[in-house]
C-alpha cells in the first residue's frame, strides 16, 4: 500500500514515519516548496516524487495535510485525478468547507452496493464509485505516538485497516462532515480555553505574579496545571496564524448555521489570536 501526503508539515511528517516504520510505503513532493519543507522531507522516511499527478495516480490513499485556507483549493485542483483511492483531508476546516470538498469528489453515478467492494484492497475489476473523499481529524497533539484519528465518509471503513499499520483509528460515521462537526465544537473548546490561558499570563507576567498565579492555579486544577498550560501557552504562540485561521472558519461555520446566536465568547478568542500577529 502506499500513503500519499500533499503538504508536509509537523503532521504529514509524523504520519509518514510511523506508517513507514509499520510497512507501508509513503510519498510526498516538495518541488515550491519552502526549504523548512524540504529539510523535513529529506529527514523523513518518505519518498520525494516529481509531481502530485503522479502521486495521486500512484497512491491508495492520498492525506492533505496543509492549512485551512488551502484546503479547498488543493482539492478542486486534484480531485479530478482521484479514480479508486481514497483522498482524506486532515486540515482543520469547518463542516461547511468539507461538504464543498466532499462534492467536488461526488460522481455522477449510481453508487455500487456496499458489498461489493469492502476495502481498498480488493482485486475486482469493477470500478469503486463510492465517493473517494474522507473527513479526518487528529484529536490531541501530533506527536511521535500515534494520536487518535476520526474518519468519516463512504470509505471510512476501509481506513480501519491502518489500525494494523501503527495509527490509532476511529470510524465515526459514512457521513463526511461528521467528523469536522466533532473537531469544531472540539475547537471551538480548546482555542477559547487557549485563548483565556494567554490573555491571563499575559498580565499576570506583566505584574511579575506569574509563577504564584500558577501555583495558586495548581491547587484547583490539579499538580500537573503548569506544565500543561504552558504548554498550550506556548503552542497558541507558535501556532498564532494557522489558529487564527481555524477560528475563522469556525465562526464562519456557527454564524451560517446559527445566524441569530451572538457566539460572544467565540469572536473574542477569534480576535485574540488575530492580536498576536500584531
Amino acid at each position: 500500500m502506499i500513503v500519499g501526503f500533499i503538504g508536509f508539515g509537523e503532521v504529514s511528517s509524523v504520519l509518514s514515519n510511523i506508517l513507514s516504520k509499520n510497512g507501508i510505503r509513503t510519498v510526498t513532493v516538495v518541488k515550491g516548496r519552502s526549504n523548512k519543507t524540504q529539510e523535513l522531507a529529506v529527514k523523513s522516511d518518505v519518498q520525494i516524487l516529481d509531481s502530485y499527478e503522479t502521486l495521486i495516480k500512484g497512491s491508495d490513499i492520498v492525506i492533505s495535510a496543509n492549512s485551512p485556507a488551502n484546503a479547498l483549493k488543493v482539492a478542486e485542483k486534484y480531485a479530478d485525478l482521484m479514480e479508486d483511492n481514497i483522498y482524506i483531508d486532515l486540515n482543520n476546516i469547518s463542516p461547511d468547507t468539507t461538504i464543498k470538498i466532499a462534492d467536488l469528489f461526488e460522481k455522477d453515478h449510481p453508487v455500487i452496493e456496499e458489498e461489493s467492494k469492502h476495502s481498498i484492497f480488493s482485486n475486482t475489476d469493477e470500478p469503486d464509485l463510492r465517493n473517494p473523499f474522507v473527513d479526518g481529524a487528529i484529536i490531541g497533539k501530533v506527536s511521535s505516538e500515534p494520536s487518535l484519528i476520526l474518519f468519516s465518509g463512504s470509505k471510512a471503513e476501509d481506513l480501519a485497516i491502518l489500525n494494523n499499520y501503527g495509527l490509532n483509528v476511529i470510524i465515526v460515521s459514512k457521513i463526511p462532515g461528521d467528523v469536522s462537526t466533532l473537531k469544531t465544537l472540539r475547537s471551538l473548546y480548546t482555542k477559547g480555553v487557549s485563548a483565556v490561558l494567554m490573555e491571563t499570563f499575559e498580565v499576570a507576567k506583566s505584574l511579575d505574579l506569574e509563577s504564584q498565579l500558577f501555583e495558586i492555579l495548581s491547587m484547583t486544577e490539579g499538580e500537573d496545571f503548569e506544565l500543561k498550560a504552558r504548554s498550550r501557552i506556548n503552542n497558541s504562540y507558535k501556532n498564532y496564524r494557522r489558529k487564527a485561521e481555524e477560528m475563522d472558519e469556525i465562526l464562519n461555520f456557527l454564524i451560517n448555521v446559527f445566524p441569530n446566536k451572538n457566539f460572544i465568547m467565540t469572536k473574542a478568542s477569534s480576535q485574540k489570536f488575530h492580536l498576536v500577529k500584531k
